[in-house]
Formats: structure tokens, C-alpha cells, sequence
């Protein structure tokens, strides 16, 4: 075998040697490129170098949460972000009792914040206590006929709130309406009978968004599954997140006190300054 090159030949020996040490080069600059790169993230991540500056802005989220969804209301701050890197460096200079960590996870029904720092400090004021939504059974029965699945009206207020985010187990649930005012009334169907589409996590959300004179009770009628496992009733049945446009004192606090680099930003399924959250468990 003969190698060619500029130049002229070369015997295969010599050839071989060339093309394996040019290889060998290439594979040196590939694996430094790639432990450099690792070994950034990895101090970024870590927060020993900071990824941020002012002419690297950071977007944030502050949120005053009231988790009214488990059996004691909690109150507290939220601060997260979906930039990487921790949020260590941003609690220390706000001063306000934050705790970061991934226990700290809030579940706000459109996504869920798996990293985020929390501060009790003050939280259980600034908002009203009329503002906290409220989901209840107000019938429970089954069937009539050959459909003998359990159907579940469930009352839903909003506490005043125009804009919320509601997730429905669709792993329990088999169909759904939901309609404006309470049930006995002959109110408007906002949403009738008919196939439910849901996420690979089993939820189907509604987000809803109104002016001043927006609705704020509503009536679900749920329809079971036949054949419903218990693994699947674990999980409430129904999650609810409403959202007020109001800076508490304490969430001012915080904005007043975020580094410079710190923006607030939000998607259209994010929650607003202000958010309350409530959930109803599925029940035999």
C-alpha cells in the first residue's frame, strides 16, 4: 500500500504514521474542547463563576404563593429562574431569609419550578384572605342507565381572580364540561361533552383570561373512568392556580433588592406577582 501526499510519496510506514498522528491531534482538540466546555458549565452551574453581569441580563421570577392546596394554608416567596446556574449569589444580596434548593419544588399547574429559593419571612400577610380560591364537591353521584361511571360536579370560585390555570387528571377523568355560575343554573357551557386531549403527564389545562367583569364561578361536572387503579387516585383529581397583577410589600422588598442584572420576565402560563394555589383530591 502507498500513501500520496504533496510533495511526492511516501512509504506506507510513513504514511500511516502522518495520518495517525493527524488524527491523534484532531481527537486532542476535540476532548480539551469538551473538557472546557464541561468544566465551564460545571462552574457556572456551581456558581463559582458568575454567569451573569449587567450586560448579561438574568431573567427572574418573584411570586408571593399561597398554597392553600395541602391540608394547612403555607405562605412564602418565591424566586426562580429557568436560566441555569443557582440562585446562591441573588439570595444573598436580596437579604430576605431565602432557602434555595431543589426541595423547594412549587407545582404552579402550567409548569413546575424544580429549583427555587424560599423565604417565609412576612409572608403571611399582604393578601386577602377572600382571595383564596376554592374547589368543593357539590354533587357526587352515578350514572343513570347503562352508564353507571361516577359523574362529580365540582364548584370552583376564583376569589376575584380573572386569570387562572386549571389542570384536570385526565388519567382518572374520562370526559368533562364546564360551565359559567353555579349548577343549578342554566348559565352559559363554556366547555361541553366531547373528546379531551392531555399532556404525557396525564393533565389537560385550561388557562383563562378576563377583563374586570370576568366570571368567577364556574361549575366542572367530571366523568370518571370505568376501571379507575388506585395508583392513579393518588394525585388530586383537579389543581388550580389563580393569579393577581399585585406587588405585596414583601415581593417588593425583593424586586427592590435583585441584583442589576436581574430582570423579571414571564411566559404567558407563568404566574403572576401574586398567586394562590388550590387542588381537589380524588375521593372514593
Amino acid at each position: 500500500m502507498i500513501i500520496y501526499h504533496r510533495g511526492g510519496r511516501s512509504d506506507t510506514r510513513s504514511g500511516l504514521h502522518r495520518i495517525f498522528q493527524n488524527n491523534g491531534s484532531k481527537r486532542s482538540i476535540v476532548t480539551a474542547l469538551c473538557i472546557i466546555t464541561a468544566l465551564s458549565l460545571a462552574l457556572v452551574a456551581s456558581g463559582f463563576l458568575p454567569a451573569f453581569t449587567e450586560d448579561t441580563a438574568r431573567a427572574v421570577n418573584v411570586v408571593h404563593v399561597v398554597d392553600a392546596s395541602g391540608e394547612e394554608q403555607a405562605s412564602f416567596i418565591s424566586l426562580f429562574s429557568n436560566t441555569p446556574g443557582n440562585l446562591n449569589v441573588e439570595a444573598e444580596q436580596i437579604k430576605e431569609g431565602f432557602s434555595c434548593g431543589r426541595e423547594n419544588k412549587v407545582d404552579f399547574v402550567s409548569f413546575e419550578a424544580k429549583y427555587s429559593c424560599v423565604s417565609k419571612k412576612d409572608a403571611e400577610v399582604g393578601w386577602d384572605k377572600s382571595d383564596v380560591p376554592v374547589l368543593r364537591v357539590v354533587n357526587d353521584e352515578k350514572g343513570r342507565g347503562d352508564d353507571e361511571r361516577r359523574i362529580m360536579a365540582v364548584s370552583m370560585e376564583t376569589g376575584g381572580s380573572s386569570r387562572w390555570i386549571l389542570g384536570i387528571d385526565m388519567e382518572v377523568v374520562e370526559d368533562f364540561t364546564l360551565q359559567v355560575g353555579e349548577e343549578e343554573e342554566d348559565e352559559e357551557l363554556m366547555i361541553g361533552r366531547g373528546e379531551k386531549s392531555s399532556g404525557e403527564d396525564g393533565w389537560h389545562q385550561i388557562q383563562f383570561s378576563g377583563g374586570k367583569k370576568a366570571p368567577t364561578k364556574f361549575v366542572l361536572k367530571l366523568y370518571q373512568k370505568k376501571g379507575v387503579e388506585k395508583k392513579k387516585m393518588q394525585r388530586p383529581v383537579l389543581k388550580l392556580r389563580t393569579d393577581f397583577d399585585r406587588i405585596t410589600p414583601q415581593v417588593q422588598r425583593v424586586l427592590e433588592r435583585l441584583p442589576t442584572y436581574c430582570s423579571q420576565f414571564g411566559k404567558s402560563t407563568s404566574p403572576f406577582t401574586l398567586a394562590f394555589l388550590a387542588s381537589l383530591p380524588y375521593t372514593k
